[in-house]
């Protein structure tokens, strides 16, 4: 009985470290509108800028076909783990609008470690949606900023990361359903 409790345990821890969480807007609501906050999945998306940020209904020709966030010509949008934390951020998939005369453009990613302190790196962005590996770990943020030239937007989808996991609904009924076993195996042995 021990031995079938212990495996219990395992299979539903190992069902909370689940994989890497990935940030891919498709259930967003509501699309097509300027936003200055959008809370989705686990990560705030945010920034200063009143007219440059929404996340687009997926007809971009540049994108994959489903909902992505777009931000353009001005400031920058901060990335941060929705309630906050440090958290890792993975990877993103990004893109240049596809009417940038430019082949590529540089944009400024600026990670704000969660000790403190900030690293700024460049991300050369090209048409058509490319996976980006960033791997910043132990990050309060992650500014992205916006293209340059101020000839476009880019477009973010698939953010990939890590941070303070909140199991599902369904995971904490587990937990509790072989919590509850457990108990009733030791008062069992205890009767006896």
């Amino acid at each position: 009985m021990k031995i079938a409790l212990t495996a219990l345990t395992i299979a539903l821890l190992a069902t909370i470290a689940q994989a890497a969480p990935i940030v891919d807007f498709n259930g967003f609501s509501p699309l097509n509108t300027v936003l200055m906050l959008a809370s989705y999945q686990g990560l705030d998306f945010s920034t200063a800028d009143a007219c440059c940020m929404y996340v687009f209904d997926g007809t971009s020709p540049n994108g994959n076909g489903t909902p992505a966030l777009i931000y353009g010509f001005n400031d920058f949008v901060a990335v941060t783990q929705t309630g906050g934390g440090a958290f890792t951020l993975n990877s993103v998939d990004m893109t240049i609008s596809w009417y940038d005369g430019n082949a590529s453009e540089d944009i400024t990613v600026v990670a704000n470690w969660a000790g403190g302190g900030s690293t700024s790196y460049t991300l050369t962005l090209i048409q058509g949606l490319q996976t980006y590996a960033l791997n910043y770990a132990n990050v309060s943020s992650v500014d992205f900023y916006a293209v340059p030239s101020a000839s476009g937007y880019w477009l973010m989808d698939n953010v990939n990361y890590n941070g303070t996991a909140s199991p599902e609904p369904g995971t904490l009924a587990l937990l509790g359903s072989g919590f509850l076993t457990g108990l009733g195996v030791l008062r069992r042995k205890l009767k006896f």
